[in-house]
């Protein structure tokens, strides 16, 4: 008998926990990889397994910090100072979905991750979901500038090595700046000390974080321009003026 009461007393308690645990479910989107420049939408939704669920708070946070929010009333709040990437807010059905025009390096990274909190009449639940973003160089030109080699990458991330080639040799002793961005985004600058060549300069960004390369640009002798031809229509003018001069002179002489 004391065995029997011993097996419902457990039934029963694991009947209530299991109750409890599905009276309120929360789903978030899985951490995502986003390309550079791409859209991202984190989705926070709730759900119960029972009637009745009454939503009195959803809030997308990070850092503690409340990004946006819906009320019982379902009225968005949204709190943009407190990140560098402009977003806004959508709500639908128990569902609230922060959506990022793009993504910057300062908002990204499993140390900063997007928090979802919910308070309703079935309980309390809080996830979070983490956003990173892929390698990647917006730009890159390369110019010969005061007679050397000279290239620049902007919207990098992340940090990467500038690698030079001339042919199939790999050149050092360049000199090489970066500059932080607005939103975190990284600006590369590297030149060479070295006079032009007719075989061209290869300049490339390197990632130490996949051992790949993410860019690159060539850097060509820029061709010489013949001065006393100018452009393509005066280069025909001393021959047509020749010819001009020749006819007047056989008329003179008739």
């Amino acid at each position: 008998m004391g065995f029997s009461a011993l097996h419902l007393l457990l039934w029963l308690l694991a009947t209530v926990t299991l109750t409890t645990q599905e009276l309120l479910t929360i789903r978030v989107t899985p951490k995502i990889v986003a390309a550079c420049g791409q859209q991202v939408k984190l989705d926070c939704e709730v759900t119960s397994s029972q009637h009745g669920l009454s939503i009195k708070h959803i809030e997308w946070y990070q850092n503690n910090t409340s990004l946006c929010r819906i009320n019982s009333e379902e009225v968005i709040t949204t709190y943009h100072r407190h990140t560098v990437s402009d977003f806004h807010c959508e709500y639908q059905r128990g569902k609230l979905s922060i959506i990022f025009k793009e993504m910057k390096p300062m908002d990204s990274g499993d140390s900063k991750p997007f928090g979802c909190n919910i308070r309703s009449n079935k309980g309390v639940k809080d996830k979070s979901t983490t956003v990173d973003l892929q390698e990647c160089c917006g730009h890159v030109e390369g110019v010969m500038k005061d007679g050397r080699p000279d290239c620049t990458f902007t919207r990098v991330y992340p940090d990467g090595e500038v690698h030079w080639f001339h042919g199939s040799h790999r050149l050092h002793g360049h000199h090489t700046g970066k500059r932080v961005e607005d939103g975190g985004w990284l600006t590369i600058n590297s030149y060479l000390e070295r006079k032009t060549s007719e075989v061209p300069y290869n300049c490339s960004l390197w990632s130490p974080k996949t051992g790949t390369y993410i860019a690159s640009t060539l850097i060509k002798k820029r061709p010489k321009t013949n001065p006393l031809l100018g452009n393509g229509a005066g280069s025909y003018e001393p021959a047509w003026t020749f010819g001009f001069v020749a006819v007047l002179l056989v008329v003179s002489l008739k």
